[in-house]
This record gives structure tokens, C-alpha cells and sequence, in this order.
């Protein structure tokens, strides 16, 4: 079982080492570019995702906080005072 294991971890080394060799001949531009390239594409679906999150958010506080319609948000820690006692 070991031996196999070996095996599969050699193999795979090699095959990554022939696979990144292959793609630093064919690649379609210089590294830098590319990498400039690679985070500029990063950063756009980070902000993409920052914008999907805050607008959840704003829909989850207007839905349970009250802060949309000009309440103050209760506290979990708070329980509202019953009128007349």
C-alpha cells in the first residue's frame, strides 16, 4: 500500500512539473501580464460578491432590524417594555 502511495505522489510531481513547463511555453503572454491580468479579474468578483453580501444585509436588517423605517433595531439582549405597566 505504501509503495503505491509513493508511486501516485511521484507520478502526480511529475506530472505537474510537465504540465507548468507546457504551459510557461504556450502561454499567451508575459507573467506579469498575466498576473496583472489575474488580479484585476479577482478583484472584480471580490467586489461582486461584496456588493451581493451587503445588499443581503440591508434586505435582512430592513426585514428584522426596523432600522429601514426609522426604529431602533432591538438588542438581543432586550425585550420590549409591555404599554401600560
Amino acid at each position: 500500500m505504501a509503495k503505491s502511495s509513493a508511486k501516485f505522489l511521484i507520478v502526480a510531481a511529475v506530472g505537474l512539473a510537465a504540465g507548468i513547463g507546457v504551459g510557461m511555453l504556450i502561454a499567451p503572454a508575459k507573467g506579469s501580464k498575466t498576473r496583472k491580468r489575474l488580479k484585476k479579474k479577482i478583484m472584480g468578483f471580490a467586489d461582486m460578491m461584496q456588493d451581493d453580501l451587503s445588499e443581503k444585509i440591508s434586505v435582512f436588517k430592513s426585514a428584522f432590524g426596523g432600522e429601514e423605517d426609522g426604529e431602533e433595531p432591538i438588542e438581543p439582549h432586550q425585550v420590549p417594555k409591555a404599554e401600560g405597566k
